[in-house]
């Protein structure tokens, strides 16, 4: 896999920060779980954060069903493309594994008291702005 570019692109826009949804996906159920997540990233669009939300890859998979492990090996490219990641609480093997995946790469992962989206979003918004404030 290719190192992360130390510096960012100059596109003449002004970019969000680009986030990782690692949340539940197989267990209980995977379209309550995409249902959750789907909640999350709303919130986090409006507060100004650009979601990623691997948990889309359903509708792909009910065309085109993968292997679980090809779906995780997917993840990781997507991930390491990512500003942060948002661990969001539940048991999930494969959140697990993408959360140890962005540590081993230095991608910062962020963990909300709660899976309610409004946690979610503070983590965000708490993590951002001790960010802007270290020097």
């Amino acid at each position: 896999m290719q190192s992360r570019p130390s510096q960012p692109r100059q596109t003449g826009i002004e970019l969000q920060s680009l986030i990782y949804i690692a949340a539940a996906y197989t267990q209980p159920d995977p379209v309550e779980n995409t249902h959750a997540v789907i909640k999350i990233a709303d919130a986090m669009l409006d507060a100004g954060f650009t979601p990623l939300i691997p948990h889309l890859t359903l509708a792909w998979h009910l065309v085109s069903p993968k292997k679980y492990e090809t779906w995780l090996a997917y993840d990781r490219q997507l991930l390491a493309h990512c500003d942060a990641v948002l661990r969001v609480p539940g048991f999930s093997s494969g959140a697990t594994r993408e959360t140890q995946f962005a540590d081993a790469v230095g991608i910062p992962v962020i963990r909300p008291r709660s899976a309610n989206p409004a946690d979610c979003v503070a983590s965000l918004v708490d993590h951002y702005s001790n960010q802007q404030e270290s020097p």
